[in-house]
């Protein structure tokens, strides 16, 4: 039954993933003198027809802008071809991705409202056009803004928070809150499934739940937030780190001990290497990372072996959104004449 289940996204995957850049590439990338030179490195990969466009006068926003609009495609289309027994989990799949935009046009929305900024800075996904991204960014208010989200699910979920928001003033708690909402749900969807459906499924869900959980433990210290109202952030699921952990963590005395207490998780090893990482740039960008790689590793071993499981959709998906973040990293660092190196420790690979 899975064999034929999956036959025919597994195939379409397999040709996708054999689209994606190579090692021998990335070093390419990596060596480019400029973006320009990068983009050129470009042509010969399954990017040319999006490299092609660009001349001398590209800006990195642009590229970038192009190269969302290729993963989105992407994901559109597997979102269209995946088995109809899988389209509850590809639902939470694509808000997953949804949420790139939605918390971006929610934060214009109530700091800038400047409406260059929805073309310049915003990646069209269905429903959010861009049409409906410049409509929601003209709305009077709070109400209205909501009242105009084309999707259903989204609308009713900020509708919900809108009290939240305006208790606090807190944006980030809400953006939170969206995350947790999608993650938790797809998690819980992944242990709906069957057999390896859900062994391989619900390790990548299982990792992210982790890194969120774990990433508000820390980011709450410098926020300012208590260890009380930190709880609240929480997701309520977990896979590998328990969520009693965390909030032992919250409630440390300075940020060290937090990272130390996490240590005592499955994750002891990843940590300390993140730890050390920490110490030298002093960036928490450097314990989301490993959590990210680690994620990327998951997802590319769910590629491996026997194939007809729906692990190959979101493994893949993940993979492709890592290869995007990963060229963005690229095109930034050469239009900022970064040496390859400080480049090469961003990408997550």
């Amino acid at each position: 039954m899975s064999v034929a289940r999956y036959s025919y996204i597994n195939a379409k995957i397999r040709g996708f993933k054999s689209d994606m850049l190579t090692p021998e590439q990335w070093d390419a990338l990596l060596g480019a003198r400029d973006m320009y030179a990068a983009l050129r490195v470009l042509d010969a990969t399954s990017y040319g027809e999006i490299a092609k466009d660009f001349d001398e006068s590209a800006t990195p926003l642009e590229v970038e802008q192009a190269l969302k609009l290729d993963f989105n495609r992407v994901l559109s289309e597997i979102q269209s071809d995946a088995p109809k027994s899988m389209q509850s989990i590809m639902n939470w799949i694509t808000r997953k991705f949804q949420r790139e935009v939605v918390k971006p046009i929610l934060r214009l929305y109530v700091t800038e409202k400047d409406q260059s900024l929805v073309e310049r800075l915003l990646v069209p996904i269905e429903p959010f056009t861009t049409r409906v991204l410049l409509d929601l960014l003209n709305s009077k208010d709070l109400n209205e803004f909501v009242s105009k989200i084309p999707d259903q699910y989204f609308r009713r979920l900020i509708e919900s928070l809108i009290p939240q928001y305006e208790e606090t003033g807190r944006l980030v708690t809400v953006e939170q809150t969206i995350d947790a909402n999608i993650l938790e749900n797809l998690h819980s969807e992944a242990g709906k499934l069957k057999g390896q459906d859900q062994e391989v499924t619900s390790k990548l869900t299982g990792v992210e739940i982790d890194l969120v959980n774990f990433m508000t433990s820390l980011r709450t210290h410098f926020l300012g937030i208590s260890p009380t109202d930190a709880e609240t952030l929480l997701l309520n699921a977990e896979f590998r780190l328990p969520r009693a952990l965390c909030k032992e963590a919250l409630h440390a005395r300075s940020f060290e001990e937090r990272v130390k207490k996490l240590q005592e998780s499955p994750y002891k090893t990843m940590i300390s290497q993140a730890w050390e990482v920490y110490q030298q740039y002093e960036s928490l960008y450097s314990f989301e990372h490993t959590f990210h790689k680690q994620i990327r590793t998951d997802s590319s071993d769910a590629l491996l072996g026997y194939p007809f499981h729906f692990g190959i959709v979101l493994g893949f998906l993940n993979l492709k959104w890592y290869e995007t973040l990963n060229l963005k990293a690229i095109m930034n660092g050469k239009a900022d004449q970064l040496e390859p190196n400080i480049i090469q420790r961003a990408l997550i690979l």
